[in-house]
């Protein structure tokens, strides 16, 4: 009868299996699963990845790491860093924004807090797209979002309070009022495709549409000064650091060169090329023109391969004068960035 008897509970042999044999996950190491953004600081050297699950983590020298991870397991969809400050704001797929910050804790050590989110609201009655935001811009006066959405109406919120500046919205009535009819009545604006702040006044944006137009909109005076009448997809834009010169690229896999001037408010571009042409190409998705003293500039772009040969590569291509390479990926690029060790010069 002995053997079929059960022990009684054993208060010390519990205590060991939590001790022995109880999970708890401890540090992570390796690259995130399943990426879906990018985002860089150039000023604190800060690199930024958004997973699928709403993480995200951020490194910089070997050592430093950090993580966060939103309440809502939505996929990050976009990263920007503020400039100058150790604080970003995420943009998940539910189209919330999320401000985190980068804090000292009381035990000397740094961590990652959200600090607030937000959700941009339309009026009553008006559709989702009114508010679903596809562009952000992180303004150099560390204060203020430009949030660009499906509309083509550009929202302005105050930082860190997420406060709607209703007076500043840019709507499309706006944008169109020195656009050459044919133009207009040839194409609508359709989503802000990017924004982008001048390199050297903080008082002018660029706006870029999806249908192909450009405007370079004065802040402080509330209109646009140049119009830019692109005739391909617009995918990104690339200010150069003097001001003077726009670098598009667009859905067909080319890019266009255009000039910036006070005297022509409506310029022609200078270049427009298809790189890899004459055959269809895929489109470019990002484009970088770095330049140098002394050197010749360095031309980067993702994508843009011809679709017959290379539709299903993932390629990013460096041109430096005659030489040219690109580099050809296994899986798909997210998004990628340039580190550069020292400040290109301002010219041409």
């Amino acid at each position: 009868m002995r053997r079929f008897l059960r022990p009684g509970h054993d208060t010390v042999r519990e205590r060991l299996k939590r001790d022995l044999f109880q999970f708890n996950k401890t540090v992570e190491h390796g690259f995130p699963h399943q990426p879906s953004a990018l985002g860089y600081s150039a000023f604190l050297h800060l690199m930024a990845i958004g997973t699928r699950a709403g993480a995200i983590k951020i490194y910089g020298t070997p050592g430093v790491e950090f993580m966060g991870l939103h309440e809502e397991t939505n996929t990050v969809m976009q990263i920007h860093f503020i400039p100058k400050q150790c604080r970003l704001v995420t943009l998940l797929d539910d189209n919330s924004l999320h401000l985190w910050t980068l804090k000292h804790s009381h035990h000397g050590t740094s961590e990652l807090q959200e600090e607030r989110h937000f959700t941009l609201r339309g009026p009553p009655g008006s559709p989702p797209s009114a508010t679903q935001i596809t562009a952000i811009l992180t303004h150099s006066s560390q204060e203020l979002l430009y949030l660009g959405t499906e509309s083509g109406n550009v929202f302005v919120v105050e930082l860190p309070s997420f406060r709607v500046l209703e007076d500043q919205i840019i709507g499309p009535e706006e944008v169109l009022q020195r656009v050459p009819e044919d133009y207009r009545n040839r194409r609508s604006l359709e989503l802000v495709e990017v924004l982008r702040e001048h390199p050297q006044n903080p008082n002018q944006i660029l706006i870029g549409y999806s249908r192909g137009l450009i405007i370079l909109w004065d802040l402080i005076n509330k209109k646009a000064t140049h119009h830019l009448l692109g005739n391909q997809q617009l995918e990104n834009l690339f200010w150069m650091r003097d001001g003077h010169h726009i670098i598009s690229c667009h859905y067909d896999g080319s890019y266009t060169q255009w000039p910036i001037s006070s005297d022509d408010w409506q310029p022609e571009p200078l270049e427009s090329k298809v790189h890899y042409g004459p055959f269809p190409c895929k489109a470019i998705s990002k484009i970088y023109w770095l330049t140098a003293k002394n050197v010749l500039p360095y031309l980067i772009f993702q994508g843009g391969m011809p679709r017959a040969s290379y539709g299903d590569r993932h390629s990013i291509t460096v041109v430096h004068g005659s030489q040219q390479i690109a580099f050809d990926f296994t899986s798909r690029v997210i998004d990628f960035f340039v580190i550069a060790n020292a400040e290109p010069f301002a010219g041409m």
